[in-house]
């Protein structure tokens, strides 16, 4: 049902159901998982931004939002946006689709709307989770958002969430790991190779991880 499957909803002013559910979500989050956050400062205050982070559980893509406070702008898979009471929960909080396998042109022209629109943009360069939580190889469409954006990336390091137990509120497992934004043109790989440019900005995400978890990028 492509219905489910279209825009992102912009600007965020615009998400009334994310506006009126979200505050009491976030604070059953923080009572039911308790999180920290280091490197907030890191955080632009306004304008779109990429934040590139690692996946390592399903609870990843709602507690980093629980704990920037804002909404940030994911790509999903398409088959849940083809489920209608899920597609349009996720359309509502301001999600959009994508082919997970393939070089899916009309998503990452989606996600650079979404900068353009000065929305923070979510980015799990992997592609899908890690099972074994440690980095897997991010995927170069990352880069060429980076590229045809020049938006500033935001890297973000998710730790915890694996064994974060609900109702262990007086724990606090999850640590999201915030490091100082840059640009692609920062990184010093070559520009024409996309593979080159991911793996830099992935890097980026390795650094803030603890040894164990950086995979690849060790």
């Amino acid at each position: 049902m492509t219905v489910f499957a279209g825009s992102p909803v912009l600007p965020e002013e615009r998400l009334w159901i994310w506006r009126l559910l979200f505050p009491i979500v976030r604070a059953l989050a923080a009572f039911l998982a308790p999180w920290r956050l280091d490197g907030a400062e890191n955080i632009p205050r306004s304008g779109g931004y990429i934040l590139v982070s690692n996946h390592i559980n399903w609870k990843d893509p709602p507690w980093i939002e629980f704990a920037l406070g804002r909404a940030i702008r994911y790509m999903g898979k398409r088959e849940l946006f083809e489920t209608p009471v899920i597609g349009f929960a996720l359309r509502a909080i301001g999600a959009f689709p994508v082919r997970r396998g393939e070089v899916d042109r009309g998503a990452l022209q989606m996600a650079l709307a979404v900068i353009a629109a000065g929305q923070p943009l979510g980015f799990f360069p992997e592609g899908h989770r890690s099972e074994s939580g440690q980095l897997i190889r991010g995927r170069p469409g990352i880069a060429y958002v980076a590229q045809h954006s020049g938006a500033p990336i935001v890297p973000l390091a998710v730790s915890g969430t694996r064994r974060a137990r609900l109702g262990a509120f007086w724990r606090r497992d999850i640590l999201f790991s915030v490091g100082p934004p840059f640009r692609a043109s920062d990184l010093g790989a070559t520009p024409n190779d996309q593979q080159a440019v991911a793996d830099a900005i992935m890097r980026r995400v390795a650094a803030l991880l603890p040894p164990e978890q950086r995979g690849v990028y060790r």
